[in-house]
């Protein structure tokens, strides 16, 4: 179950039980501890340390989901008995604390026992798991529909026991808003007012700060498993499993935006700093050495390559505009290992010892007999190279280099499909 089930579960417990309201959001927070055994889960982000090397040693929903892990904290509080007698004062509330924590911590591990997978009671005795349903049906997926309809329950009946007066208009907005701040009612949100400024009030974990961030912020677009927020003028993006908690606003300030589409790369290269550019870009019968990151997802296919834009800068498609130049460069390349180029290199070369030689023989002969007879050997092997050619020629050598720059200089394709932004 997620954090918030177990916490409104363990609510709905101590309220039941008689417990005063702030004793009980107190209290409740010891249902979140038996998953300190997992690095992802609320708590066990807080004490990331500690959750990996439990996690590491024994496992998820083992040692502290046992009845083991009750008894350890049953005396752990107890020194919250004593706190009356060195404070003569309030006896019934630290007792009453106790209890609620200490039931807190026991629903976590009871509620576990229905789903999917159930908890080893025993452990690190027995790895044997107990499950509350034999039948798979029954068991209860995390974060399934099924966990929010128990959900939905478990909170209209904890509103209704501590005081709300049995109110179902109550009730139901204060599940309804619960239930809302999840990730993909942001996304549907952000996407009926994209043509607005949207905020985004999100509470996040960082993964370079290691810590819960509760922040405003504004958006630039969301997707199905990423946002990308600017925080202090920077973009950041957050994956929707980082994300707890989500709610997006729109503001009145529309978001200047233009939709640019051609094969002309230089519509894109007087695009202004401070922008941001979403699309496609296509390539076809070239393949780029560029590799993906945050903002430019490369698809490579075997006729090319297509770049989806995510909110990506102008200097960062710099690149990918100045493909033709790189193609131009690459045919130059190709040319340069045709037979026939290297032919006419060779003959270039020829041609320039035959000079020399011919110099040095009217210089005398006998004085510059062991010159000419080096440049002689070294005339011999560039003919020897350049009949190898000729016959490699002959024999169509060049008939997959020619395709290759063909298929560059006729064949190159490239179109996009941009939208241009500025929020």
């Amino acid at each position: 179950m997620t954090a918030t089930t177990h916490y409104a579960f363990s609510y709905l417990l101590c309220a039941a039980a008689g417990v005063e309201p702030a004793t009980a959001a107190a209290a409740s927070l010891f249902s979140l501890l038996p998953d300190i055994d997992h690095p992802e889960s609320t708590i066990g982000r807080v004490f990331r340390p500690i959750s990996k090397y439990i996690q590491r040693k024994y496992g998820h929903r083992t040692v502290t989901h046992s009845i083991f892990a009750i008894m350890f904290i049953a005396a752990a509080l107890l020194p919250l008995l004593l706190i009356p007698r060195l404070l003569q004062w309030g006896g019934p509330f630290w007792t009453g604390l106790y209890a609620a924590s200490l039931l807190a911590f026991s629903s976590h591990i009871f509620i576990d026992l229905f789903n999917k997978s159930g908890v080893r009671i025993f452990s690190p005795f027995s790895q044997k798991e107990y499950i509350s349903f034999k039948t798979p049906q029954l068991r209860v997926l995390v974060s399934s529909w099924q966990e929010y309809l128990i959900l939905f329950i478990i909170i209209f009946f904890a509103f209704t026991v501590t005081g709300e007066g049995f109110s179902i208009h109550k009730a139901v907005r204060n599940v309804g808003k619960m239930l809302y701040k999840n990730y993909d009612n942001a996304v549907k949100d952000y996407q009926e007012h994209s043509a607005f400024l949207c905020m985004a009030h999100i509470e996040y974990f960082d993964n370079i700060e290691r810590r819960i961030v509760v922040a405003d912020l504004p958006v630039l677009n969301m997707y199905p498993q990423t946002g990308i927020f600017l925080r202090n003028g920077e973009r950041l993006v957050i994956g929707k499993e980082n994300i707890n908690e989500i709610t997006v606003d729109k503001t009145e300030k529309l978001v200047v935006s233009k939709r640019i589409s051609g094969s002309d790369p230089e519509l894109l290269k007087s695009i202004p700093d401070g922008y941001y550019i979403s699309g496609t870009i296509d390539v076809k019968n070239y393949f780029p050495e560029i590799k993906s990151n945050n903002f430019i997802v490369v698809d490579r296919r075997a006729d090319g390559a297509g770049f989806t834009l995510k909110c990506a800068a102008p200097w960062e498609i710099s690149r990918i505009l100045n493909l033709h130049n790189e193609i131009g460069t690459e045919i130059e390349k190709l040319k340069m290992k045709l037979c026939s180029y290297q032919i006419d290199q060779l003959r270039g070369e020829e041609s320039d010892i035959k000079k020399r030689v011919e110099t040095l023989r009217k210089k005398g002969l006998y004085n510059n007999y062991g010159r000419i007879s080096k440049l002689t050997a070294e005339m011999k092997n560039i003919q020897g190279k350049i009949s190898s050619l000729e016959m490699k020629e002959s024999m169509g050598g060049d008939a997959e280099i020619q395709e290759k720059i063909n298929l560059l200089t006729n064949g190159f394709h490239f179109w996009f499909d941009l939208v241009v932004f500025d929020i």
